[in-house]
């Protein structure tokens, strides 16, 4: 029997996580990505120095460039494809047991919403790669990897999708995509686990009508 779209949409993450192992990652190196990333999504990308990033860690200039020796821009690429690669395993795991297609896609839906709303870092991911898209400022081989993962964490909707029977377009799982992403200006949440859990179940409703609308029928699954 051949896979399910699922099982292959799963097994391409796998591949994609395959390719970087992060096992020998050093807590120097994970303290200072960590510091970057939440400096960056708090005070803003253009905020955060070689200066700041080493006051906020207590190192001198010194210690952050003996390891990264590219400085900022070698720091602002690893942190990108870390977050990126904790996203996806993070995401796999979220959705790799469950039974049907349907509840496929909420868990799909339930982990990204979350992210969005609970890991500020989601939101400069977002801000970065669509900045990048007018300025160009990240690295050619950077830049693609990020647009695979994009693709790969789209075509995971779209397998969902094709298994509930519904002919849905690349345009549609980029409009869900984008309420997706907006989930903090959509759903006033307000930082409890309580509402965060209802703000979810409405971001999988959203999600549905917009898959439905954009296929032009309604789902059964």
């Amino acid at each position: 029997m051949s896979p399910s779209p699922r099982e292959q949409a799963n097994a391409a993450v796998r591949e994609f996580l395959s390719k970087r192992d992060w096992s020998a990652q050093t807590p120097a190196r994970k303290r200072i990505l960590v510091a970057f990333l939440r400096l960056a999504a708090t005070n803003g990308y253009n905020s955060v120095s070689m200066r700041t990033l080493g006051r906020e860690l207590g190192l001198k200039a010194p210690s952050l460039y003996s390891t990264f020796p590219q400085g900022r821009e070698q720091i602002v690429a690893e942190s990108l494809l870390w977050f990126t690669h904790g996203f996806a395993r993070d995401l796999l795991k979220a959705v790799q047991e469950t039974p049907c297609a349907g509840d496929y896609w909420a868990a799909l839906v339930r982990f990204h919403v979350t992210q969005q709303l609970s890991q500020p870092e989601a939101d400069l991911w977002n801000l970065l790669v669509a900045s990048d898209r007018v300025a160009g400022f990240l690295g050619q081989g950077l830049r693609e990897e990020l647009a695979f993962w994009q693709s790969l964490h789209q075509e995971m909707y779209a397998a969902a999708a094709e298994e509930m029977g519904l002919a849905v377009t690349r345009q549609t799982i980029q409009a869900i995509f984008t309420l997706l992403d907006g989930a903090a200006r959509w759903s006033a949440w307000d930082g409890s686990q309580a509402q965060l859990e209802s703000v979810v179940d409405h971001g999988v409703a959203l999600s549905r009508s917009l898959l439905e609308v954009g296929a032009g029928t309604r789902a059964d699954a």
